[in-house]
């Protein structure tokens, strides 16, 4: 049954090859045993699908409930909840219009709101038709639901009345402006009549106290007041009837058209009551809508809190069945592979075990020793050839017959295995030697590869042709490519350039290959022959380069970064100092108008107790009538002052936290700026700021930049040039440079800045107040908004002792940013 192994070497001896047997018919044979144990294993997986599909349904139900009825109605829930609480915030709004226009806009606002709530409510009634009528949390949902859309038909008719109790409002508001605009123009036609004596001064008081009435918050005092204007106008009257003529006839039309302008109808006093009256009706209507938002907020809460506990148990339920059918299925799954495992041992048994020590034997022999062919390894020089192993032929079933098959083909494949190896005798000689990785396959199937190739990818030459393709060591990305270029090498055989592709070691390591490709012929087909070059090193060189360069570029970025938000950080303390002093500013005028019109009440009151004991005496009312206009000009006067203040303040607050492009006088302008920073420097006496500017000059630009620019200069004098205990000057200067260009300077007497720090004055960051406070970002930002927002440049001067001068040129209309 063995051939002897001279015999095998030399192929000088034959072995006659035997006959195959004859095929036998076999009751159980291989193919029943395979089709057997398959049928088994189909069966569960039958079963597994079964179990998956119905589990399958049941979940996509359930998911399909709850996204067509369930998460509808939470989302529904949650917009109408959104809807009321935007409704919430615009119904004081609407109590609080002071124009038609604005009263319009919010109005139309609150309906569109309303409209979108009641359309949110019909689709939540549609969502709940369509779900599960039977359920009793759902019949409460609809309760609150219809509850819900009630309310707010009830809103929407009381929104409707507060928009028509607005509406009087205003236009009572209005009516009694244009009677006060028509007082006023009496009050200056009476100033032109000749001396009247005291007709005069009753009528100017009955006019002042008729302007101070129609402020009045309290609808009774206001009628009072009315009643006392009719029976002043008719004493008026009796005295302007026995004056002689033409003064009397004068003093009569003046009587008659007061009359018309307070008491007659549509005049000041009845537009006033009217508007107070509607005014406390919109309040009554504003307090019953809210009622209502309250009521609306509680059915809406209510209704989202079901709604999400019902989606929550649907969920549960839900996440109940699928660890239920995952429990099943995983059970089947045991089974299976518990089944798998027996139907592995059988087949190894009686199928496997013997085809490999077949696959052994054939191999081994077909090597002529026991290495397997691909190794390319003979026996060296000197050493006994080993023996072959013998071809199995145990059993009586199919795998007998094919064992008796096979060495009926021994003598040929010895024969052809003999000049394949001279062949591959004479090719290790070129190849083995070389530096340079070569590999050949068809496909990607490995069919040869030297050392170098294998120790590049870290394995053995076995090892890299029991891959399963080449790609599999190749980046995924460079996949597509590599499979394009084999197609071409096929299809034209030019050798390919060089290409630098990206590659993986058995131990998981990264390398990086250079690759040339070439069709050559091998064994009996055309193939690749690839030559690869190890690159890794220059890769990871180039690769430390580009992050060295990167890591800079995001350092250079993060600085930049940086000092963006401290220079906002400076601008923003600036106006903040801004706005502490002219707080500290206010107060002082505030107080006065606080402690003025205290005593004027004070005066008001004992007026009336004197009148109400009927005590009043002509001395006393004229006394009150002194104190009490003394009063009213100090509380007036003050009053001016704090609102002068806080307009001043406004402008340049405002101008300083936007960007607005807006027109502007710039002598109005620095005036309104030195108003607003008057609290800063107030406490140096001894400071002087002088302005120079033409008054019709008129700039268009960006007023904001320009303030800032101004503080930065005068705040930057104050702490740095100027001492607190010496007298001082900054001066502001600016002119017309042609008709385009405008310079503007700021000048002051103070200490000067040294000539080896005035080159660095713009820089970032740089000041010479490190350990006091300073940032180093107030000349910065000037520099900053001249060049940029005003297109400008900035010019400095300074001698030490002698004081510094900033000038400024930049276009009269600034372009567009």
């Amino acid at each position: 049954m063995t051939t002897p192994d001279a015999a095998v070497m030399d192929g000088t001896a034959r072995r006659k090859p035997q006959a195959p047997p004859p095929n036998r018919r076999r009751r159980f044979g291989i193919a029943v045993r395979i089709t057997l144990g398959l049928s088994v294993m189909a069966l569960l997986v039958l079963l597994i699908g079964g179990v998956s599909m119905s589990s399958f349904r049941l979940f996509r139900a359930e998911v399909a409930a709850l996204s067509t009825n369930t998460l509808p109605e939470v989302i529904t829930s949650a917009e109408l909840h959104g809807s009321l609480q935007k409704l919430v915030a615009q119904l004081p709004q609407l109590a609080a219009a002071a124009s038609t226009p604005q009263r319009r806009s919010i109005y139309d606002g609150l309906v569109t709101e309303l409209d979108s709530m009641q359309l949110l409510v019909a689709r939540m009634r549609g969502l709940m038709k369509e779900g599960d009528p039977g359920a009793g949390e759902r019949d409460g949902n609809v309760r609150l639901l219809e509850q819900t859309r009630s309310t707010l038909l009830i809103l929407a008719a009381t929104v409707a009345d507060l928009n028509a109790e607005v509406t009087r409002q205003i236009d009572y508001g209005d009516r009694q402006a244009e009677a006060a605009r028509a007082l006023s123009r009496l009050a200056a036609a009476i100033e032109s009549m000749p001396d009247t004596g005291a007709w005069a001064a009753r009528i100017g008081a009955l006019m002042a106290r008729a302007a101070g009435a129609t402020q009045l918050d309290h609808l009774s005092r206001l009628k009072g007041e009315a009643r006392s204007a009719e029976r002043t106008l008719a004493e008026l009257a009796r005295l302007s009837g026995g004056a002689p003529d033409p003064t009397g006839q004068m003093m009569s039309t003046v009587q008659e058209e007061l009359f018309s302008l307070l008491v007659a109808p549509g005049g000041l006093f009845e537009s006033a009551i009217d508007r107070l009256q509607a005014r406390n009706r919109a309040q009554a209507l504003t307090g019953q809508a809210q009622v209502l938002v309250e009521t609306v907020e509680r059915s809406t809460r209510a209704l989202y809190d079901s709604i999400r506990d019902q989606s929550a148990e649907r969920t549960d339920a839900l996440a109940a069945l699928i660890a239920e059918r995952t429990r099943t299925v995983m059970v089947l799954a045991a089974t299976s592979l518990l089944l798998a495992v027996c139907v592995y041992f059988f087949f190894r048994r009686f199928l496997s075990t013997r085809l490999v020590a077949m696959n052994r034997a054939v191999l081994a022999r077909l090597s002529g020793n026991r290495q397997p062919p691909h190794c390319g390894i003979a026996a060296p020089a000197g050493l006994p050839v080993p023996v072959p192993v013998p071809v199995p032929v145990d059993g009586d079933d199919e795998i007998t017959d094919i064992g008796a098959s096979i060495r009926y083909f021994i003598e040929e494949i010895d024969r052809r295995q003999q000049a394949l190896a001279d062949n591959e005798r004479r090719f290790r000689d070129l190849v083995e030697g070389s530096i340079q990785g070569i590999v050949i396959h068809r496909d990607f199937h490995v069919l040869y590869a030297n050392d170098s190739f294998a120790a590049m990818l870290g394995m053995t030459v076995a090892e890299v042709v029991a891959l399963p393709s080449l790609l599999s060591v190749v980046a995924a990305t460079e996949r597509q490519a590599l499979i394009e270029g084999y197609d071409r090498l096929l299809e034209n055989g030019q050798s390919t350039p060089r290409r630098r592709i990206r590659a993986c070691r058995s131990d998981g390591a990264g390398l990086w290959v250079e690759l040339t490709g070439r069709r050559v012929d091998w064994m009996d087909g055309p193939a690749i022959q690839a030559v690869v070059v190890d690159v890794t090193r220059e890769v990871e060189a180039e690769h430390a380069l580009r992050q060295s360069r990167d890591a800079a570029e995001r350092a250079l970025d993060e600085l930049k970064a940086t000092q963006a938000s401290l220079i906002q950080a400076e601008k923003m303390a600036s106006l903040g100092q801004l706005v502490a002093g002219v707080a500290h500013e206010v107060n002082t005028p505030i107080g006065i108008t606080i402690t003025g019109a205290s005593q004027l009440q004070a005066l008001i009151g004992e007026l009336s107790d004197r009148h109400t004991a009927n005590a009043l005496k002509k001395s006393d009312f004229q006394r009150f009538l002194s104190d009490g206009m003394e009063m009213a000009t100090l509380i007036l006067s003050n009053s001016t002052r704090a609102a002068n203040l806080v307009q001043s303040f406004k402008l340049v607050a405002v101008d300083q936290s936007s960007d607005e492009r807006r027109p502007f006088l710039l002598r109005d302008y620095i005036d309104e700026l030195l108003r607003s920073l008057h609290p800063t420097y107030k406490a140096r006496t001894a400071l002087t700021i002088d302005v120079a500017c033409p008054a019709d000059l008129e700039l268009d630009g960006y007023p904001g930049a320009l303030s800032q620019i101004l503080t930065n200069l005068i705040m930057n004098a104050l702490v740095h040039a100027l001492d607190p205990e010496q007298p001082g000057r900054i001066a502001i200067a600016a002119r017309l440079l042609g008709p385009d260009m405008v310079e503007l300077s700021v000048a002051d007497d103070g200490n000067g800045i040294a000539p080896d720090v005035l080159p660095k004055i713009f820089d970032p960051f740089f000041t010479t107040r490190r350990g006091a406070g300073g940032s180093g970002l107030g000349l910065h930002i000037v520099y900053n908004l001249v060049t940029g927002r005003l297109h400008g440049t900035i010019g400095v001067e300074s001698r030490p002792g002698e004081g510094t001068r900033f000038t400024l040129r930049f276009p009269r209309v600034t372009a567009a940013a």
